[in-house]
């Protein structure tokens, strides 16, 4: 998690994380677009969610905010993070198939 989003992540590109729970860091690249869709904005929180401990939930909250609003704090235990600007959506856990 540490890795992927502070040393692969561009401050542009979107954050995800299941709300509460353990769970996966998901990053949504956006190439430097600042509007992304709503629809792609909820696929990729459902990801997140999947890849948590949410994964059995029928919905489940997922906070996502730009990369450059994470930071990591001294000390902090491996993938604790603390985030800024966040917006959170409510999803169903799943991966989106092919076609969506």
């Amino acid at each position: 998690n540490d890795d992927l989003t502070l040393h692969v992540a561009k401050k542009e590109d979107i954050w995800f994380h299941a709300r509460h729970v353990p769970g996966s860091h998901v990053i949504l690249q956006t190439m430097g677009r600042k509007d992304i869709p709503k629809e792609i904005i909820e696929r990729t929180a459902e990801i997140a969610a999947y890849f948590s401990d949410a994964k059995t939930q029928k919905h489940a909250p997922v906070a996502y905010t730009r990369r450059k609003f994470v930071r990591k704090p001294k000390g902090s235990a491996p993938g604790a993070v603390m985030i800024e600007r966040e917006e959170v959506v409510i999803v169903t856990p799943r991966i989106p198939e092919n076609n969506e």
